[in-house]
């Protein structure tokens, strides 16, 4: 039988009130000896105190939505860790929603964790959303009633978020290939609206003018950030017998490309020199590893946390933060010189 206040009380002979303020080392005016014998009885039968009742008491649940677009990426899965432990640091629980990058049900889960009485959401917004276009992002986020903090994306809107620097990583990884001679670079990003997929072209671009390497548009390929999209666009790059590199915005991406190509007995390391983005486990372990873009992903769970803790304490000033990324070299890039 699970024990109850009102059991213990019955035990030791004082009222459930008084049980509850020792419980909670609350002062209450009885002696030394009746606070050890209710301490001494909810110890030895492992008392727990009823959460729901506490979290009615206290007008908070201590629980956190975490949401996120696809909890089968290793990025999403190392972010979701990353939060749940600094969450458990700081009392709160982690409520996780996988919406499957689809925003209509981004939106009903959403509602569904307001309803169920959340104290805050860390939310990894979806690319279906950003596809919609800016206004339409941002009429979504405008509507969120309780505190939260966008993560891994940006907004005009004054509201708490962290994300990674994108620009920064689209131009580190296309000046590791210009550094080798490599003039022409396929880049596989998302499409257009995707989750700082612009961001990462624009790095590109920008590193290739500074190079004084003409941009051009028909080295751009766009696709899911998923291992189907790399896996479906790499016969496209095949086409221009020009490539000598690839920039992949997404390791997931570079994965379907590797897959792709041991299915038609190539090797894609053969044909390309190649830079990923996420630094997934596996690139340390693919022959040849892998040159990727690394982000710190425990320093994103670690800050979305602080920022949210900040907002649920009442601290109103939005905070709008840019953490960067490195590039890490490995042997996945040939030099051409």
């Amino acid at each position: 039988m699970k024990l109850t206040m009102r059991k213990i009380a019955e035990m030791v002979g004082v009222s459930v009130t008084t049980v509850s303020l020792v419980l909670n080392d609350k002062n209450v005016r009885i002696t030394k000896d009746k606070k050890r014998q209710i301490k001494e009885v909810a110890r030895k039968y492992n008392y727990v105190p009823n959460s729901s009742a506490v979290s009615l008491a206290k007008n908070q649940s201590n629980t956190i939505g975490v949401v996120v677009p696809n909890i089968n990426n290793p990025f999403y899965s190392a972010l979701i860790k990353a939060i749940s432990d600094d969450l458990a640091e700081i009392g709160y629980y982690a409520l996780t929603i996988n919406t499957d990058d689809n925003h209509k049900n981004e939106s009903k889960q959403i509602a569904q964790l307001v309803n169920r009485g959340v104290d805050g959401i860390l939310l990894v917004p979806t690319n279906d959303l950003y596809a919609q276009g800016q206004d339409v992002a941002d009429d979504f986020l405008k509507h969120i009633q309780i505190p939260f903090v966008l993560v891994n994306a940006d907004s005009e809107l004054a509201i708490n978020q962290v994300n990674l620097d994108s620009f920064e990583g689209g131009y580190l990884a296309t000046q590791a290939l210009v550094d080798n001679s490599h003039r022409h670079i396929a880049i596989v990003t998302g499409n257009k609206g995707y989750v700082n997929a612009e961001n990462r072209l624009n790095g590109y671009k920008q590193a290739l003018g500074d190079n004084g390497i003409p941009f051009d548009d028909g080295l751009v390929f766009r696709s899911d950030y998923d291992v189907n999209g790399g896996y479906d666009i790499i016969e496209k790059i095949e086409k221009n017998p020009k490539i000598t590199a690839i920039f992949f915005c997404n390791d997931l991406m570079l994965y379907g490309a590797i897959k792709r190509t041991n299915e038609q007995k190539k090797n894609l390391f053969d044909l390309y020199s190649v830079v990923g983005y996420d630094d997934s486990y596996f690139n340390e372990v693919l022959n040849p590893t892998i040159t990727s873009i690394r982000q710190d992903v425990a320093e994103l769970g670690r800050r979305s946390v602080q920022i949210l803790r900040r907002q649920l304490e009442g601290k109103k000033r939005p905070i709008n933060e840019k953490l960067q990324v490195s590039l890490i070299k490995r042997q996945s890039i040939k030099s051409l010189s």
